[in-house]
């Protein structure tokens, strides 16, 4: 049997986070990682926006929170930011569901700065009703994802267990019990789930009720760009869209469509999909989408497209590769498409905790749990 202060489901950012403030306090931590690596699924599968807020313009309060971390977290991991573009909002001239005037107010109201653009800087005729350059930037989760694992090398009383598979996990008077396909026991007094598509799957082993939640199975393409967009971000708004920003330090960009990005949706509470058929992932334990033969057919064409309609011709995009991972939507959000991070208390004496995000720099929120 092993016995740990504290006991993580998940190795990306938020996982990683937490484990590293917590061996800092000299407390006994245990990581426990489905695949063999670190940051491989939502934590690197991504747009590698640092939220300042722009995004959501319909929700206040995810921008609020958002802009209230976007400079803390810039200033924490400099080494993997990349602030070297321009970043570019611009609202459809047809099919957005603000106008322009709309989101000058909101960005006046968040406190975030913006400066109006000539359309015709970077669009074609028509497209776009307004454009703003705006101040937001990317991350480099490849370096962001060694910066953690370098220094949790130096805690001893940190540990990451890679490839584990718990079968159940059980509450026993002042404390849980993590049981591992192995047979292997791990007790504590202390869970952290930091799954994010498997948020669910967790809880269900736990016994607890679900988050209600939509599943979708994403697309992020990398693509090469052509030298004058090098230093640009570019992202369309507010419907069915699509941005197109550096991926981190990596010199390529990554595209994202709000039409084709999503190849398959499930609104059940756990995850099913039909490509589930006939391979090891289930609505029990998701598998990494990327090394799945079941995996979609890239919809790269048909996101190329949507960008040749929006941008001025001098733009030329090359196919890189495809990233897939599964998204986990709060199905309340659908109206106003906020994200909350929610940080949810499930069991005190022992405690049960549940972090669930999409956003990158709100990380922060799991420091009320550093007790």
């Amino acid at each position: 049997m092993i016995s740990a202060d504290k006991v993580i489901f998940g190795s990306g950012i938020y996982g990683l986070y937490f484990a590293l403030e917590c061996a800092k306090r000299k407390e006994k931590v245990l990581v426990l990682e489905y695949d063999d690596n670190a940051f491989s699924r939502s934590s690197y599968l991504n747009q590698s926006r640092i939220h300042n807020g722009y995004h959501y313009p319909r929700s206040h309060a995810t921008a609020l929170k958002s802009a209230q971390y976007f400079e803390r977290f810039a200033q924490d991991y400099p080494f993997s930011i990349n602030k070297r573009f321009q970043s570019i909002y611009s609202i459809s001239g047809s099919e957005s569901k603000i106008s322009a005037s709309e989101f000058v107010s909101f960005c006046e109201h968040i406190d975030i700065p913006y400066l109006s653009v000539n359309n015709s800087l970077y669009f074609k005729d028509g497209m776009c009703e307004s454009t703003f350059e705006t101040y937001e930037y990317t991350y480099d989760a490849q370096k962001l994802k060694q910066y953690f694992l370098d220094t949790l090398t130096n805690y001893k009383n940190c540990t990451i267990l890679f490839n584990s598979r718990t079968s159940a996990i059980h509450l026993n008077n002042n404390s849980y019990s993590v049981e591992q396909s192995n047979g292997q026991i791990i007790e504590t007094n202390f869970i952290l789930n930091a799954t994010y598509g498997s948020t669910n799957q967790i809880l269900h082993k736990a016994g607890f009720s679900l988050f209600d939640v939509k599943y979708e199975l994403c697309e992020i393409i990398l693509c090469e760009v052509s030298g004058n967009y090098k230093e640009i971000g570019i992202t369309v708004m507010d419907g069915p869209f699509f941005s197109l920003i550096p991926f981190g330090n990596t010199g390529l960009h990554a595209l994202s469509s709000v039409l084709y990005t999503p190849h398959k949706t499930t609104n059940n509470l756990l995850p099913d999909f039909s490509c589930q058929q006939g391979v090891e992932c289930s609505n029990l334990q998701l598998q990494n989408c990327n090394f799945c033969p079941q995996r979609p057919i890239s919809n790269w064409k048909l996101m190329l497209d949507q960008t040749r309609e929006y941008l001025k011709n001098d733009l030329e995009l090359q196919y890189k590769k495809s990233m897939f991972s599964v998204k986990t939507l709060l199905k309340s959000s659908e109206t106003d498409d906020s994200r909350p991070t929610i940080v949810q208390k499930y069991s005190e004496s022992p405690y049960f905790y549940t972090v669930l995000s999409g956003k990158i720099n709100t990380i922060y929120d799991l420091d009320a749990l550093l007790v």
